[in-house]
């Protein structure tokens, strides 16, 4: 198993696939409304599931450079390796908000809903796309 996040400060979406396969499915969001709150519900998670690896994505700009979130989530990267010694990689996400929000509304989300769901969907996407490179 694999667990990935889509970071944010206010909600980080996560999602889960297995390795061998692109088969991956978002999972949940975690509202935290502080950093104890967000690290409780994701060591629920990593026991819950008990993943072999971890995925970050990366929010680079359009052009690939890196923006203040980006620092944020090399941060948050580095220390949910250190909290789980699981390897924990870092994958590019540009876009992929706009593709989880496109894809919501194709498959008839509304507004409410789509917010509701759009950081799993990135989640699974950021997954899908590490998945679809082929891991070792």
């Amino acid at each position: 198993m694999v667990l990935a996040f889509d970071y944010g400060l206010k909600h980080t979406g996560v999602a889960l696939g297995e390795l061998g396969s692109s088969l991956c499915r978002p999972l949940e969001t975690i509202h935290a409304a502080s950093r104890a709150a967000r690290w409780k519900a994701v060591d629920r998670l990593v026991r819950e599931w008990e993943p072999v690896r971890l995925v970050v994505g990366l929010p680079l700009d359009a052009a690939g450079g890196e923006q203040e979130a980006t620092r944020q989530c090399r941060n948050f990267a580095a220390e949910l390796a250190s909290r789980t010694g699981l390897p924990t990689l870092l994958v590019d996400e540009r876009y992929t908000s706009l593709e989880a929000d496109a894809n919501l509304r194709e498959r008839g989300y509304r507004q409410q809903q789509r917010a509701q769901a759009e950081h799993a969907e990135a989640a699974a996407l950021i997954l899908r796309s590490y998945l679809e490179s082929g891991p070792q």
